[in-house]
């Protein structure tokens, strides 16, 4: 006879309960669960939740397993009894849902209720949870782990690990990490599946198609491949940092739509041609070629404007016009151009509100409305040189970033737009005379960066942002007078700087970071006491020349000179150091803070002739 203390042996990782309403996307998460496999550094770690292999135990869904079964409330009985975890597909229709219930109650009484896990599909918590899961008078609430699968919800891929993790007995941070870490090691793999696609796609395009019905199958194909090339691939290439492979992506987007006539293109094929521009415009503008970036966010917007214009309702359409005027707004604020980009921003900012009103409870959305108060931050501080009325747009856009994260606390992009708006914070605190706060604001940016470089040291996009924190900290140091702390930062930053540049040497924008922290580490030295700075003609030999490749960014050539001319005054030249300043750009004379690094060029000019003043901006 057994022993009736021996712990139960569950044979399911878990039951899933669902409406037949629902019964697609059930299917779906069944098939992905019992195929997926656990990253082998944690099958490794842990045997529980799974049989031997990497594979979870089976799951239970009862379309499958009670077809066999001869009396229908005993085999639910026993499944749920012989599950480790209830998964509850949420949505109105399950809320609703009699059968539903009775599963919740009847897992909540043989198992309680901690292994009780919510994939809400459909509705809000309010809409979608089903009664039993709200508890009454006799049973408390449940708060379930939360997976967000709604088409909106921009964690869709971290929601199925977030029913993965519990089932597989791991910690979330430490799936998502070595999960993000095999599908890095796939992407070699995955950009040359996107160079066969694109030859793919090439011959589609040349081959005869007889027949409007064949026509329009082909065109479905070839724009549900461009679609996986502009979306999912381009996202998983972007951390890598390798301009290389997203030009390759391009590239093959880009045939689809060659030697086509643009008139008569359906309308799903021009909102896709509009996004390709705008990848192509980003990628273009971190070349540096902001002129041919403007040009492909300048069409790209004539585009989504008349899609918008035939259905002014379509929240997808205003998205996708939002997104014009932001890159179209963007592209002018980095060529100095600041009306337009005034403009762009500001027709953003309305169509972020929109959206915001139509779906107050869609994430995406709210994002959307932070992201146009962290524009508008920028060019009240930039342009209208007013830190503190920039501050209270940082501040009202990293409150609406926090109260999606509230609801997604483990999503990368969240968390990457968190740690942007407290280093726009920062910056706006720092020309207030605020160190200790802006010191706060970017000690806290770094954290949270160092947190998703820990999750993926191969994140390219989080180590550029580093750079960014490094630099902004020695010009706070040098500020405060710490000029040893100052260029020791900058030394640590240009190297780090450099080595990005090696693996990804297409990317101006990392040049120009290194550009950058040589350009300040000479400003630096400049602030120091005479008796401890190297003499005028060493820290020229040091400033080197200001032409170049890089010299085709006015900031940095603007910036160079403005150095050039302080070393000429600091050495007795003062006829040399006023015609240097002559050469300065327009932009740099007109302009308040320079678009990208916040230089008061104005300000900086008076103080190469003035050797009695030493703040600095």
């Amino acid at each position: 006879m057994a022993d009736s203390t021996e712990p139960r042996k569950h044979r399911y990782s878990a039951f899933i309960s669902y409406s037949h309403a629902d019964i697609r996307f059930a299917r779906r998460l069944h098939r992905r669960l019992e195929a997926y496999r656990l990253p082998r550094q944690i099958a490794q770690d842990t045997h529980a939740g799974r049989d031997a292999g990497r594979h979870l135990k089976p799951v239970f869904r009862d379309a499958d397993e009670l077809t066999a079964a001869p009396d229908l409330t005993t085999a639910v009985r026993q499944a749920i009894a012989e599950a480790d975890y209830l998964i509850v597909v949420c949505s109105p229709a399950a809320a609703a849902s009699v059968w539903v219930g009775r599963e919740v109650e009847l897992f909540r009484g043989l198992n309680g209720d901690d292994q009780i896990l919510t994939a809400l599909v459909e509705g809000t918590a309010e809409t979608a949870f089903h009664p039993a899961l709200r508890g009454d008078a006799a049973r408390p609430a449940l708060h379930p782990l939360a997976a967000d699968f709604r088409p909106s919800s921009a964690e869709r891929e971290a929601a199925f690990l977030k029913l993965v993790a519990p089932l597989a007995g791991v910690g979330l941070d430490a799936l998502v990490r070595r999960d993000a870490q095999r599908r890095i090691r796939q992407l070699g793999m995955i950009a040359g599946g996107a160079v066969a696609a694109t030859a793919i796609m090439a011959l589609l395009t040349v081959v005869a198609i007889n027949g409007r019905a064949a026509a329009e199958r082909e065109r479905a194909k070839s724009e549900s491949l461009v679609d996986f090339m502009l979306t999912d691939l381009r996202k998983k290439l972007k951390p890598v940092g390798r301009l290389d492979l997203l030009s390759t992506v391009n590239s093959g987007a880009t045939r689809d739509y060659r030697n086509e006539d643009i008139s008569h293109l359906p309308d799903t094929a021009l909102q896709q041609r509009a996004k390709l521009l705008q990848a192509m415009g980003e990628d273009n503008e971190k070349r540096g070629q902001l002129n041919l970036a403007r040009t492909e966010f300048d069409e790209a917007r004539r585009t989504t404007a008349a899609l918008l214009a035939a259905q002014p309702s379509d929240p997808k359409r205003i998205f996708a016009q939002g997104q014009s005027e932001y890159w179209v707004g963007f592209i002018n604020w980095r060529l100095g151009d600041g009306a337009r980009a005034r403009a762009g921003f500001e027709a953003y900012s309305a169509l972020a509100q929109d959206l915001l009103q139509m779906d107050p409870t869609n994430p995406d959305w709210r994002m959307e409305a932070g992201y146009a108060q962290s524009n508008l931050g920028m060019l009240v501080m930039r342009q209208a040189g007013d830190p503190a009325g920039a501050e209270q747009h940082f501040t009202r856009a990293l409150e609406e970033f926090r109260k999606v994260a509230a609801t997604r606390p483990t999503d990368r992009d969240t968390q990457g737009e968190i740690a942007d708006g407290l280093g726009w914070l920062a910056d706006s605190q720092r020309l207030q005379g605020d160190f200790d706060g802006a010191l706060a604001s970017r000690a806290a940016e770094r954290k949270i960066l160092k947190t998703l470089l820990a999750q993926d040291p191969r994140d390219a996009e989080v180590r550029v942002s580093l750079l960014g924190n490094e630099l902004a900290l020695a010009r706070i140091a040098a500020r405060r007078g710490r000029f040893a702390e100052a260029l020791d930062l900058l030394d640590r930053g240009h190297a780090a700087a450099a080595a990005l540049a090696r693996s990804d040497p297409e990317n101006g924008d990392i040049s120009k970071e290194m550009r950058a922290f040589e350009l300040f580490e000479i400003r630096t030295r400049l602030d120091m006491p005479s008796g401890a700075r190297a003499s005028p003609q060493a820290l020229a030999t040091r400033l080197g020349g200001c032409g170049g490749k890089i010299a085709a960014d006015q900031e940095i050539l603007d910036f160079c000179r403005l150095l050039r001319a302080r070393l000429q005054a600091a050495a007795g030249d003062l006829a040399g150091a006023r015609k240097t300043l002559e050469s300065l750009s327009s932009m740099a004379k007109s302009s308040i803070y320079s678009s990208r690094w916040g230089i008061n060029f104005a300000e900086e000019s008076r103080l190469v002739l003035d050797s009695k003043k030493h703040e600095r901006n």
